[in-house]
């Protein structure tokens, strides 16, 4: 998670990561051979198999979504190499791949399942395979306490599709009429746009950036 120095901003996760085992055995089949590239695109995705599967052995250069993530991968992984496109989403990802990988080119990507239509990837004549290794489930009582505090929040940022479509099939549209909204990025973005909403979205697509022009929206510092 990046770094958050504003006294006033309260972050809730409000869903929960689901590891599918039988995703988490794929990959370890697949680590059986390495790969030149592979992509990661949540830390969380890092977290589900830390410990478990040493992608070290069947990739030797991540392409990770964004700093956070390839954060997670050199903590759980030090000897992978990791790099970062020049903007913080899957599009991003998919041009840097395009670049990169050669034709019939084997690539890893790991992330969650949840996010295979709306952030797809795609690499040119590459060969992508994509490990969904978790599912995000609501966590309804995290739901519900972020509820509480939509009166008194100048902004509401969301991170993510999937955070923003649950919390609003939770608390409705009307919960959010009249209130600055911020998207970390284009993706969800789009899904708010899809939904009657015009978000705010930040020249850098992390929660440290999606925050601080969430503060400055609302007249804070």
């Amino acid at each position: 998670m990046d770094q958050l120095e504003e006294d006033d901003v309260l972050i809730i996760p409000i869903l929960k990561p689901i590891i599918d085992e039988s995703a988490v055995d794929r990959l370890r089949a697949l680590c059986g051979s390495k790969r030149r590239l592979g992509v990661v695109m949540s830390s969380e995705a890092i977290a589900a198999v830390a410990g478990r599967v040493d992608i070290s052995n069947c990739i030797e250069t991540v392409i990770a979504v964004g700093p956070s993530t390839c954060g997670a991968v050199h903590a759980a992984f030090p000897t992978v190499k990791c790099e970062v496109p020049s903007e913080y989403f899957s599009g991003a990802v998919s041009k840097m791949l395009e670049e990169r990988c050669g034709p019939g080119e084997e690539v890893l990507v790991i992330r969650s399942k949840d996010y295979v239509d709306d952030a797809e990837i795609r690499a040119g004549m590459c060969s992508v395979v994509e490990i969904g290794l978790y599912e995000l489930a609501r966590d309804d009582e995290a739901i519900r306490r972020a509820a509480s505090y939509l009166p008194s929040a100048g902004a509401v940022v969301f991170t993510s599709p999937k955070v923003f479509t649950t919390f609003l099939e939770a608390v409705g549209g009307k919960a959010l009429e009249g209130k600055r909204l911020v998207a970390i990025g284009p993706t969800t973005g789009s899904t708010m746009r899809r939904n009657g909403f015009e978000p705010l979205i930040p020249a850098r697509y992390t929660v440290k950036d999606a925050v601080e022009l969430a503060a400055r929206s609302s007249g804070g510092s």
